[in-house]
């Protein structure tokens, strides 16, 4: 394999890791039936919020990057955790109107924080890597929008019958993937 495919390669992987944490968001979110722009405001916000975190991180490199890095990850598991709890919250209450709403103000913040602190570590890694930054930037914004509009649309579909069930399930699933990434971090620390 050349260096071209190896570099494809690891450019892919990249974009994909970071776009199943978009997806498994945008499913929660695709639950609360949001309208159309409200999706468009959550998929300009999630990609923005990735590009920004890798280009921070590239621009911090190694060194004290690597302590950054390790911070990161560990405020992005706990934002994702806390996204999960309150879209379990949400689904315990009675009422259809939500109180907190994951596709504006501080929710959208919260949730765009919590997806993209991830590609903070990504991007301190990124020289090492020898990844040429603009086409992986690029890589990554067309995945991120192909994730969140894919996992918006399935959630929705989800949504229709099973809403405070699914939506529920997604907080779980959230918190779940919040304890699996930080221990998956652990175990090479343990060793």
């Amino acid at each position: 394999m050349g260096l071209e495919q190896t570099i494809l390669l690891k450019m892919m992987a990249v974009a994909i890791a970071i776009g199943l944490d978009v997806f498994a968001i945008s499913v929660g979110v695709g639950i609360s039936k949001a309208e159309l722009p409200a999706r468009l405001r959550l998929g300009a916000a999630f990609v923005t919020a990735e590009i920004t975190m890798q280009l921070i991180g590239y621009g911090l490199g190694t060194g004290a990057g690597v302590l950054l890095g390790e911070i990161a990850e560990w405020i992005g598991f706990a934002l994702l955790a806390l996204v999960g709890a309150f879209m379990i919250r949400e689904s315990l209450q009675n009422s259809s109107e939500l109180s907190f709403d994951l596709t504006r103000g501080a929710g959208l913040l919260i949730t765009s924080l919590s997806i993209s602190l991830d590609s903070l570590g990504v991007g301190f890694a990124l020289p090492a890597t020898r990844i040429p930054l603009l086409p992986l930037l690029i890589t990554v914004s067309i995945t991120t929008t192909i994730f969140t509009f894919s996992g918006l649309m399935f959630g929705r579909r989800v949504g229709v019958r099973y809403e405070h069930d699914a939506q529920r399930a997604a907080g779980g699933i959230l918190i779940v993937l919040a304890l699996l990434f930080s221990i998956e971090h652990l175990i090479p620390h343990l060793q």
